[in-house]
């Protein structure tokens, strides 16, 4: 778990609490709720690193002003205990699936790396327009090589970003994964966050990772 308020101005204070990540029928309920003027959530991270593979995710996401949920991966050199410690974005980051409530049929793919330079921050990725995709759980699939990322959402490919020698390529180093339920911040706030929208849930039916 992480804990506390980690990043992005956002509203909860991500809890280790079974109230607010908990397993049941199956799935990873990720809640956030509000409750004496606080908003608690929870942010989950894999202790496990991993370099190039398959990996998916099926999940439902929920939706309301405010919202915020995500699946996405970060190197392992944004760990300050670490020996390779380089920080954010040198260390690259994938955003396999973003949703902001105040958008909600747009689903974002995201890859965030430092600029060509080295310094300050580039990003590249896509967004899908879909019916309602709260209403039902998804399929969010990154294939990860030495030569390409490769995002999908139910089956399709939607964005690749390649090794060409042109975009930056931190990804030869391992990374970790990162499930969390965010309200508001500097992008899932831009318009507010509605009150009725708690208890907000985030279902992930499962995580595979193929090597």
């Amino acid at each position: 778990f992480e804990k506390g308020f980690v990043r992005n101005h956002e509203e909860q204070e991500y809890v280790s609490d079974l109230a607010n990540a908990k397993v049941a029928d199956g799935n990873l309920v990720i809640t956030a709720e509000r409750g004496s003027g606080k908003t608690r959530s929870a942010a989950l991270e894999s202790n496990q690193f991993w370099r190039y593979g398959y990996f998916e995710f099926r999940a439902q996401i929920p939706t309301g002003k405010g919202t915020w949920p995500a699946i996405w991966f970060l190197g392992q050199g944004i760990r300050k205990h670490e020996a390779e410690y380089i920080g954010w974005p040198k260390c690259g980051e994938i955003d396999l699936m973003e949703n902001v409530g105040f958008n909600p049929n747009d689903v974002h793919f995201t890859i965030h790396t430092a600029q060509p330079s080295g310094n300050g921050h580039a990003s590249k990725g896509t967004h899908i327009t879909l019916d309602k995709p709260w209403d039902d759980f998804h399929v969010y699939g990154l294939d990860w090589t030495a030569k390409h990322l490769d995002l999908y959402f139910d089956g399709k490919e939607v964005f690749t970003y390649a090794n060409d020698g042109v975009n930056p390529w931190p990804f030869d180093k391992p990374e970790f994964i990162l499930l969390n339920l965010a309200i508001g911040g500097d992008w899932g706030g831009q318009h507010g966050v509605d009150a009725s929208i708690f208890p907000s849930v985030f279902k992930v039916d499962y995580v595979r990772v193929y090597q």
